[in-house]
């Protein structure tokens, strides 16, 4: 028989030496590498040219990186699926922790094989290829870092940290905690400062300094120190930015905690350049200085503005008291001038502050004062203002009543030009007033300053959380504290009559006019100058004149009495000490002009005396030598003071008689011929 053909050899099986070298790849790439492309790679044993097989392999790197990307962990494609079957099946010591589902192990499993799988030393024989290690060490490098793994307790511990900011404000501003600061004398009593009506007691009163708080403000470097400290003790303003505060606190630890327990696990990263923070931080400044900078100048402009109804209140107790015909009329209207501030007081403010009725009783001064001249105004006139009409604030009718009682008190035309400027001034300081408090800056403005510098604050924890870790909660709060504090200045001294210390400037006014109408006597003029007169040494007394012609009246009705030399004077001096006492209606009669010289003058006082001795009329006085003034001023009884001032009076109205006065004087010489 024919011997039998021979067999055609078997094909090698999977995993059998073969004589032909071959491409030798790990175990862990040949697993994840698909059967098509496993078969491409062996089929190089039946041929192949070195240029199939360089891209071959090239082929199968390409298919192993895909595979490896497409298998790390949070992935919804097929690799997340291989990879969440490998983790259910497959039970190693090394997958504790987070390693087993990080990218990393998806990245390295191609190049390294399992500890519970064969080895295949057929397979090991050869280098790898040169593309497949660089990619490999790639991958290594670039694959980011297990998640950490999540424990209760340092959850806890870190959580705290990062509302640490929140958790200090909330506890100071407790009321337990403030009580217990009271009692170390740590934070003054609240009863020892004024709030603000409505604000729960957190906004203060600004307090008139005395030099022992000018000396406290100065001291260097005490001052930092104690500020610092009643930051968390008597500072008002934490309390008013509590709740800004916690909302950003708490915004900066959920960003803070997101990147670090979320984005690991796959979610996406929440952050944010810091260019655009950077870029309109300097916008935002300006706007910041602006609002502060605009409020500012309306505190400026209230506290000038009574600061000059200050000066006004002064300057119209002054004058009534002085200027006035009768001393009650001057004391009655120095009563009404404290009552304009302190209604001005209750009109800028809220009424829950103040009580118009006990603001009007307290403009009489301080009680144990408030005595004879001294009281104020009375029951009557307190109801009068209440019940003032319909339409017409307190302020405004108290000056309308100003304005009448002014023309009872018997001044001169330049007097009450005085003091009616006086009453126009508080005028515009009313309507001054008004217009600050009505009319604040433009609400626009203020609206968007705030949102744009709260979203600022609220985005910024994007910015700097991968930058600064948990400092971010700190450095943001630090921040909000600054800009949010110093906004809220601007807020509260935009309004400034509600934080201007007015109860203070009011009592001061009360006071100095309860003084000036309690001792109106003693400040008088007149009677300082009798006073002075009494303590003063008589003139010596001028030798007489030969003989002096009497002048001639101006009519034939007034007949100017003789001037008596110096001895019938000194002789008749006992005599000249009753001044006499012109008839009402014989004053009526006097020159208009010649009293209002006196008054202005000063010298109304010695008028029965000028009268007396037939000087009642201006020109009567221009006419009169330097000897006869002098004997009228001795028989006057006027000191050496008003002797000057008096000839200096008549010497001045010489000069400004001119040629009226020498036409008179001609005409009184031809009546004296006739």
């Amino acid at each position: 028989e024919p011997p039998p053909a021979p067999r055609r050899a078997a094909p090698a099986r999977r995993g059998q030496p073969t004589s032909r070298p071959r491409t030798s790849l790990p175990v862990g790439a040949a697993d994840a590498i698909a059967p098509g492309a496993m078969h491409s790679i062996f089929a190089e044993r039946d041929g192949g040219s070195r240029a199939s097989r360089a891209g071959t392999v090239r082929f199968v790197v390409i298919a192993a990186l895909a595979l490896g990307l497409l298998s790390t962990p949070g992935s919804t494609g097929f690799g997340g699926y291989l990879h969440r079957g490998q983790q259910t099946q497959t039970t190693r010591p090394d997958m504790q922790g987070g390693l087993a589902g990080s990218s990393a192990h998806g990245a390295t499993s191609l190049l390294r094989p399992p500890a519970y799988a064969p080895a295949k030393p057929e397979l090991q024989t050869n280098a790898l290829p040169q593309e497949l290690l660089e990619m490999s060490s790639f991958l290594t490098a670039a694959a980011p870092a297990p998640p950490p793994k999540l424990e209760l307790l340092d959850f806890l511990s870190q959580f705290f940290v990062a509302l640490l900011p929140a958790i200090v404000v909330e506890v100071f501003i407790l009321e337990s905690t403030q009580a217990f600061m009271e009692k170390l004398g740590w934070r003054p009593a609240k009863e020892s400062r004024d709030y603000v009506a409505g604000s729960d007691e957190t906004i203060k009163v600004q307090r008139a300094f005395d030099f022992e708080a000018w000396e406290t403000q100065r001291k260097n470097p005490d001052r930092y120190w104690s500020i610092l400290g009643a930051t968390l003790t008597s500072s008002t303003m934490l309390t008013r930015l509590q709740g800004p505060l916690f909302a950003l606190n708490v915004v900066a630890a959920a960003v803070l905690f997101y990147g670090r327990y979320l984005v690991p696990y796959g979610f996406p990263a929440l952050m944010l350049p810091t260019l655009p923070f950077t870029l309109c931080s300097f916008a935002l400044g300006l706007l910041v200085t602006f609002r502060v900078n605009t409020s500012n100048n309306r505190y400026v402009t209230a506290r000038n503005k009574w600061g000059s109804i200050l000066n006004i209140c002064r300057d119209l107790s002054q004058q009534a008291c002085l200027w006035a015909v009768r001393k009650e009329d001057g004391i009655d209207f120095a009563r009404w001038v404290p009552a304009f501030a302190l209604s001005l007081m209750c009109h800028l403010r809220d009424p829950r502050s103040h009580d118009l009725a006990a603001e009007l009783r307290a403009a009489a001064g301080p009680a144990e004062g408030a005595s004879g001249d001294g009281v104020g105004l009375s029951d009557a006139e307190i109801d009068e203002i209440l019940q003032r009409p319909t339409g017409m604030n307190a302020p405004h009718f108290v000056l309308h009543r100003l304005r009448a009682k002014m023309t009872g008190l018997g001044v001169t035309e330049e007097q009450r030009l005085l003091m009616e400027h006086n009453i126009t001034r508080l005028v515009d300081d009313l309507g001054a007033c008004e217009n600050i408090f009505a009319t604040p800056i433009p609400l626009g403005y203020t609206k968007h300053l705030t949102r744009f510098l709260f979203l600022w604050l609220l985005l910024l924890p994007l910015a700097l959380e991968n930058q600064l870790g948990y400092g971010v909660v700190f450095v943001q709060q630090l921040l909000a504290f600054g800009l949010l504090g110093v906004e809220d200045i601007g807020i509260q001294i935009e309004e400034p009559f509600a934080v201007l210390p007015l109860k203070r400037i009011t009592t001061k006014i009360a006071l100095e006019a309860q003084i000036v109408r309690k001792n109106a006597s003693e400040l008088d003029v007149s009677e300082y100058n009798e006073a002075l007169q009494a303590a003063t040494p008589p003139l010596a007394q001028v030798p007489a004149a030969p003989e002096s012609k009497p002048i001639a009246p101006a009519t034939p009705a007034v007949q100017p009495a003789p001037v008596m030399p110096a001895a019938a004077a000194a002789a008749a001096a006992p005599a000249a000490a009753a001044p006499f006492i012109m008839p009402a209606s014989d004053a009526e009669d006097l020159d208009e002009d010649f009293l209002n010289w006196l008054r202005d003058s000063k010298l109304y006082k010695y008028r029965d005396t000028f009268v007396a001795q037939g000087y009642d009329d201006l020109e009567i006085l221009s006419e009169a030598t330097t000897q006869e003034l002098e004997e009228l001023a001795a028989l006057s009884g006027m000191p050496a003071g008003h002797v000057r001032h008096f000839l200096r009076g008549v010497e001045k109205l010489q000069l400004q008689g001119g040629a009226e006065l020498q036409s008179r004087r001609e005409q009184l010489e031809m009546l004296s011929q006739m």
